[in-house]
């Protein structure tokens, strides 16, 4: 387990439809489907590097000349946006010349552009007006250039780019999304479906994969990898399928999947169901830099692990009970003084299940970190307070290669992927 002390920067979002909470029952682990068929090649490859605030971000170029962009992925969103260099509320980057700056071959989309600027991304207007876009935490006018893919120059045998000429994206003027203190990163690739000025629409695709690194240091993974195309994926035969459903009309971006049951220690604590006052739903979303749970959900996981550690170790938590003030950031933590005091230490396995008999099961390093400045190790994972979906985030999915299929309406995943 990564002993990295990592901020809490929170941006939340895959979506699966919640179906009755049960008592703790035990639960079968399905062996992964066997395939007869097995993908190799891709059509487009680009890596995939990680950032200590848990964003994972591809490399792009954007104009004539080549403006360079670090983007982090979400699937949250359909349009790519970047950080315009007249922004009024602006992402803190180490540097204002790392805020995109338009050359000569930049084009407005027109405010009256019956393709682009349509809801509920963009404003219709007139052909007079600009084209505004409004993606909640980023907001600007939307615009189209030469657009570019790209693996960074230290990766050994750097996979092809990808190209576009007239992209369509959005210049943020009003950026008020975090990806950590003087973060490189300034903008989104958008890989969210449903808007004719999506990503996977510009590119006319399909199909895409990607697979995030299990750590955080800046060595480069060759195998963490964003593909695209007919032949991106899985280069096994052995992988769990699950089906994407379509969500509620002011969640038209998300992959839905359908949660059947939250697993402790190979026990049922949970079993999704509509919830009252809150969407059903739980979202899976690459750009989300936490899991955040229900709380029909997540009260029975964390009580499951807490019964875990004291039956079998003696241990209690930091806070029995959350503080009503200032409460922390992550409920469920413990002092590594008493941890590292039992030589014998294991932690209760958690998994999350989904239709079809896909499994999803956390190793102990994606359900718990050590922050060393706190001096504690927690359950990465918090309960909702709003009437969100719960949504799998970005720290959970590391290590599996998640590959969307949108013709087949299926989402593939394997472990060991990069």
């Amino acid at each position: 387990m990564t002993t990295t002390s990592v901020l809490f920067p929170i941006m939340i979002t895959f979506i699966f439809l919640f179906t009755t909470i049960t008592s703790s029952q035990p639960i079968t682990f399905p062996t992964l489907t066997i395939h007869t068929t097995t993908v190799s090649s891709n059509d487009t490859v680009v890596a995939v590097t990680p950032t200590l605030s848990a964003s994972y971000f591809v490399e792009a170029q954007i104009g004539l000349p080549r403006f360079p962009v670090k983007l982090a992925l979400s699937t949250s969103i359909p349009t790519t946006w970047v950080q315009w260099v007249e922004c009024e509320v602006c992402l803190d980057v180490p540097s204002k010349y790392m805020n995109f700056n338009p050359s000569d071959g930049f084009q407005l989309v027109a405010g009256d552009d019956a393709k682009y600027c349509v809801p509920p991304v963009a404003k219709t207007a007139t052909s007079a007006d600009l084209c505004w876009y409004d993606l909640g935490f980023s907001q600007g006018i939307l615009g189209n250039d030469t657009f570019s893919l790209v693996s960074p120059a230290s990766a050994p045998s750097p996979p092809p780019s990808l190209k576009i000429n007239h992209f369509i994206f959005g210049l943020g003027k009003q950026n008020v999304v975090g990806f950590g203190a003087r973060s490189p990163i300034v903008g989104q690739l958008g890989l969210g479906k449903g808007h004719p000025s999506s990503t996977l629409s510009q590119l006319n695709i399909s199909r895409f994969s990607y697979c995030l690194p299990l750590s955080n240091s800046n060595h480069q993974n060759t195998n963490a990898t964003l593909e695209f195309g007919p032949k991106a994926g899985l280069t096994t035969a052995y992988y769990y399928n699950t089906p994407i459903f379509e969500g509620p009309p002011d969640h038209p971006f998300d992959y839905y999947l359908n949660l059947t049951a939250i697993a402790v220690d190979n026990a049922s604590v949970y079993t999704p169901s509509e919830q009252k006052g809150g969407e059903p739903g739980f979202v899976i979303d690459v750009g989300a830099t936490v899991t955040v749970l229900y709380k029909e959900a997540y009260i029975p996981m964390k009580n499951a692990v807490m019964e875990y550690l004291s039956s079998h170790f003696g241990l209690y938590p930091v806070y029995p009970s959350p503080p009503e003030y200032d409460p922390p950031a992550y409920e469920l933590c413990y002092y590594n003084e008493d941890l590292e005091s039992i030589t014998t230490l294991t932690y209760p396995n958690i998994s999350f299940h989904f239709e079809g008999g896909a499994v999803l099961q956390l190793p102990e390093s994606q359900a718990f970190h050590n922050f060393v400045d706190e001096l504690q190790t927690c359950l990465v994972m918090i309960p909702q307070t709003g009437t969100e979906p719960s949504q799998l985030g970005a720290p959970q999915q590391r290590g599996w290669r998640f590959t969307y299929d949108l013709l087949h309406s299926e989402l593939s995943f394997a472990p060991n992927g990069c």
